[in-house]
């Protein structure tokens, strides 16, 4: 299992999780952590782990593998100190900070989109005919650009194609997930504030 990757992606996670002002759940479970008053139950820091990671069987893994003793301290560290600094950025008044304020729901923004992105392909995989679909596209564009003298043929890349397939599959799931809150959430702005080019979407 490739442990600090893991907690890389964990911890922001659970740093927007835990940071975001909502009370800890109340269960009797040991506290781990705690900072400014803040706790972090063992209920909490596997629910959120469980809840964040993209694989139920390396989440348990990271829960429970002797060998990832350490890499769960690091993180349940990585999380004290997030509470921490929030506790101190709120000492000296920056939860009042319009500036700040905007920077925040902007992240939040993104990290509601993301989120969307990913549960709209949760499962998603490619099928044999998607990925051959998408090799005969890139083989018609290096044609298009006279490049595919030296292309290797379909069986050799085929491994490499599912990475390249998901990464097309988000952009166009980004493009519709934009078409749809569009749709659902009207956005208007002043003549002299719209783009020349048209938004994603319109």
């Amino acid at each position: 299992m490739r442990k600090p990757i893991l907690i890389a992606s964990l911890a922001a996670g659970l740093a927007l999780a835990l940071g975001c002002g909502k009370p800890a759940s109340k269960d009797a479970s040991r506290v781990i952590a705690s900072a400014g008053g803040e706790k972090i139950t063992e209920a909490d820091f596997q629910g959120l782990v469980k809840a964040l990671s993209p694989d139920p069987a390396q989440a348990a893994s990271f829960l429970s593998d002797p060998a990832a003793r350490e890499a769960r301290a690091q993180l349940a560290d990585q999380l004290a100190m997030q509470k921490a600094i929030v506790a101190y950025a709120n000492l000296q008044g920056l939860a009042k900070d319009p500036g700040v304020q905007r920077q925040l729901e902007r992240a939040q923004a993104q990290v509601y989109f993301q989120t969307l992105i990913q549960k709209r392909l949760a499962g998603a995989e490619p099928t044999e005919a998607q990925l051959k679909a998408l090799y005969d596209e890139r083989i018609a564009a290096l044609k298009a650009q006279g490049q595919a003298g030296s292309v290797p043929p379909f069986d050799q890349v085929k491994g490499q194609l599912p990475n390249l397939w998901r990464q097309q599959r988000q952009q166009e799931a980004a493009q519709e997930l934009q078409k749809e809150i569009r749709e659902r959430i009207p956005v208007t702005l002043a003549d002299d504030y719209k783009p020349v080019a048209a938004p994603a979407g319109q």
